[in-house]
């Protein structure tokens, strides 16, 4: 063989290995976009860029309820742009099947981390010092924990504790 047909045998074989990087599928993009298109039209306190800038909008996953709605799950942080020290909001927003904006609940440390059907589990247990909107007012009736359950829809979400490695409090909860 010649020179060159070896080295184009060698590009079409290097071309099938994977190279580490994955690239996002359109629709994994799509849903994304609609999610932040809804909170931008939602929610009264998104971030309008100018006193209050986003820097942080990630789609966590989505919940199934008892009744196979769909609940997609939002991780969104934002700062306050005048301020001396950096300091802001974090949130965990939830929307419907058809993407719109169904309330959040404010949290400091114990950011969202993974979705299991109805459950999303939290690290530790749900700030309640962050907490203001009317979802987290009813939720201040329940006693906190690392699993916001929506299994009887959101407007019926509780949280408790569940033991879950990872989520609420390391290898003793086994």
């Amino acid at each position: 063989m010649k020179k060159i047909e070896i080295i184009l045998c060698l590009a079409l074989v290097l071309s099938f290995i994977p190279t580490g990087c994955v690239t996002p599928s359109v629709e994994s993009l799509g849903v994304r976009a609609e999610l932040l298109a809804s909170a931008r039209r939602g929610d009264p306190d998104f971030p309008d860029g100018r006193s209050l800038v986003l820097t942080h909008f990630s789609h966590i996953g989505q919940l199934v309820t008892s009744r196979d709605e769909i609940i997609y799950v939002v991780d969104r942080h934002s700062v306050t742009a005048a301020a001396l020290s950096p300091h802001g909001q974090k949130f965990i927003m939830f929307f419907d099947e058809k993407f719109g904006f169904l309330g959040k609940i404010g949290y400091g440390d114990s950011a969202p981390l993974w979705c299991d059907g109805s459950k999303l589990y939290v690290r530790g247990a749900l700030d309640r010092r962050f907490w203001n909107s009317a979802i987290d007012r009813r939720l201040e009736k329940i006693p906190g924990g690392n699993v916001i359950d929506v299994a009887a829809g959101f407007e019926g979400l509780t949280n408790y504790h569940a033991f879950a490695y990872g989520s609420s409090g390391g290898i003793e909860d086994r």
